[in-house]
């Protein structure tokens, strides 16, 4: 399957969307469309919220890992790439 639309949408490659979905790590490019750093996409995929994940949704931790705890891995995954697909977007 090829990502490389989303992947272009979300600022990274579409070998990095593959193993996001794969591995649960994130990409330098994904991190910087949102606003954090890989390692804190791939503790958000793994389960633990941070800061920088709460203010790209515009919230805080608590309630962001309230939202991880309620949506679970694949969730987790699926919100990081909206994110980063729709931010500083206007279409």
């Amino acid at each position: 399957m090829s990502f490389v639309g989303i992947a272009a949408k979300a600022g990274t490659v579409s070998a990095n969307i593959k193993k996001l979905i794969n591995t649960g790590e994130g990409s330098p490019g994904l991190a910087s469309r949102i606003g954090t750093t890989s390692a804190r996409i791939t503790e958000f995929v793994s389960g633990e919220a941070s800061p920088g994940i709460a203010h790209a949704l515009g919230t805080t931790t608590a309630n962001a890992q309230l939202l991880r705890d309620s949506i679970g891995r694949d969730g987790a995954i699926g919100l990081i790439i909206g994110l980063a697909c729709g931010l500083g977007r206007e279409d």
